[in-house]
């Protein structure tokens, strides 16, 4: 019966999701205004602020957790990127790498390139966390296309190329969105068919700084990397004006420079404030010093423009049309706790002269399988303003059951000390967790006597456990004390003795 309560309870809750949700609207990543229909009658004549002209022929500010583009011009065409290649071959490392790993340099690595470098030779070994110092700060040539070789031996098993790199770059730029890229090797010494845009450069780098460790390398200013079974120590200094402060931006937080005679100047900088993490990319500007300029300017106007507004917190605190069947206040709690609830670090962003209350929400959500213990998303709410996508928020229910699947059970077991064939049994070619159903007698089966069994031997087992402890106290208090402290008495007269009467003999005394 508890199983069919549960199924019914779950039916009534995605019969209200159907008929709450009029309109659905899915979006797996950041997307070009034009790209996104709206069936909602909201006026999408609003007016977006403009942004500063600059020297660069294309740039973009786009807003990390939510991917909305804050300023843009010519974003789609195509230049070349120069080092801030090295953004993506750090994603790729970062992915299917650990930064413990060792990295080998080849013949190849070490001739293949020219340029920056700071001088690994064929053979010299370092950690993947060196390397990415060496490539990141440095923008060591060498190291990068090192870097490539190894990440494409540890996918494909086997002694790594730069063909096969070159295949895994392009293929994750397709998966985060990208639109006009083509990546043949892993540090940017010019090609021809070596391109990018700036909308896919912000795609790379908006993945790469969700990690901590690219964050960490990238915002480091100088580095040492220890001696190495070929060379000394090398010291290195970040090449980003900002990192290495002989420029000052206060916001900036982690970048990637980048330069060649065809690509001119291009520059990635990631920068932080009031919750607002930005990505800006400057592609093909004509001097170094005009591309931190670019970036200056366009930071800032996203800054000065746009706000950051949590969803959780702004959808309960402003109290609006939000459905209720979502909301921390929902009727489906579990001791105290909501079932269902909005997930957190969800975000939308909006222009200053725009309201919260303005945005449109669009639900989706999708039936789920197998609920596990804990959190499941079982649906997300979209917003929109303006005919652009503006953030999102997962809609999460809590399952209180632990485990509720037994592959949920089996990745945790042994930790339950209870194997898995006990706790689940086998019905009709699906696995079923044991639980005590009354037989038509109204009676528990074997199963529920058993489980007043196992309920039953810790209580034995306590008291038996006292009841050695009990007598062990009585023995040591009551006996072995006793014995000792005459064994000790009886000894010091027996020295007492000795003294007395001078005599040696040990063994006549013995005991």
């Amino acid at each position: 019966m508890k199983k069919v309560a549960h199924k019914f309870l779950w039916g009534i809750i995605f019969l209200l999701l159907f008929t709450y949700c009029s309109s659905t609207l899915a979006i797996p990543h950041p997307v070009k205004a034009q790209d996104i229909s709206t069936e909602n009658t909201q006026e999408t004549d609003f007016l977006w602020p403009s942004g500063p002209s600059v020297f660069a022929d294309s740039a973009i500010v786009m807003e990390v957790t939510t991917g909305l583009i804050l300023y843009e011009k010519d974003i789609y065409t195509s230049y070349y990127p120069a080092s801030i290649t090295k953004v993506l071959t750090a994603l790729m490392a970062l992915e299917n790498c650990s930064l413990n790993e060792i990295v080998t340099m080849s013949d190849a690595a070490e001739h293949n390139v020219y340029g920056s470098r700071i001088g690994l030779v064929s053979g010299e070994q370092v950690t993947l966390k060196d390397a990415m110092y060496g490539m990141l700060l440095e923008s060591a040539n060498e190291v990068s296309y090192a870097i490539g070789e190894h990440v494409a031996a540890k996918v494909n098993n086997n002694s790594g190329s730069m063909e096969e790199f070159s295949t895994l770059m392009n293929a994750r730029v397709k998966e985060l969105g990208g639109v006009n890229s083509n990546f043949i090797n892993p540090n940017g010494l010019h090609e021809t068919e070596h391109y990018t845009c700036a909308y896919d450069m912000a795609l790379i780098g908006r993945e790469a700084i969700r990690y901590p460790e690219f964050r960490k390398i990238a915002g480091t200013r100088t580095y040492t990397i220890p001696a190495t079974n070929k060379n000394v120590a090398r010291p290195l200094a970040n090449h980003h004006r900002f990192i290495r402060k002989t420029l000052n931006y206060q916001y900036a937080i982690a970048g990637k420079t980048g330069g060649t005679t065809e690509a001119l100047t291009t520059l990635v900088t990631f920068a932080e404030k009031d919750g607002l993490l930005l990505v800006a990319v400057v592609l093909h500007v004509d001097t170094a010093l005009h591309a931190y300029e670019d970036t200056i300017n366009i930071l800032n106007f996203a800054f000065e423009n746009y706000a950051l507004y949590n969803i959780e917190d702004t959808e309960l605190n402003l109290e609006l049309s939000f459905p209720s069947l979502f909301t921390q206040t929902a009727d489906f709690s579990s001791a105290g706790e909501p079932l269902i609830h909005i997930g957190e670090n969800c975000n939308v962003i909006l222009p200053n002269s725009a309201n919260f209350s303005d945005a449109v929400k669009s639900i989706t959500y999708k039936p789920v399988e197998e609920f596990v213990h804990g959190d499941n998303v079982i649906g997300q709410i979209s917003y929109q303003f303006a005919g652009k996508y503006i953030g999102f928020a997962d809609i999460i229910y809590y399952n209180p059951d632990y485990p509720i699947t037994r592959a949920e059970f089996e990745a945790l077991w042994p930790s339950y000390m209870i194997p898995p064939d006990i706790v689940f049994k086998e019905e009709n070619g699906m696995y079923n967790p044991v639980t005590q159903i009354p037989n038509e007698d109204g009676e528990n089966d074997k199963t529920e006597e058993k489980d007043k069994k196992f309920q039953l031997l810790p209580v034995i087992l306590g008291v038996a456990a006292t009841v050695i402890i009990l007598f062990f106290g009585w023995y040591i208090i009551r006996i072995e004390l006793p014995h000792r402290r005459k064994k000790q008495a009886y000894k010091k007269r027996h020295e007492a003795r000795l003294r007395s009467y001078g005599q040696q003999d040990d063994d006549k005394y013995n005991i």
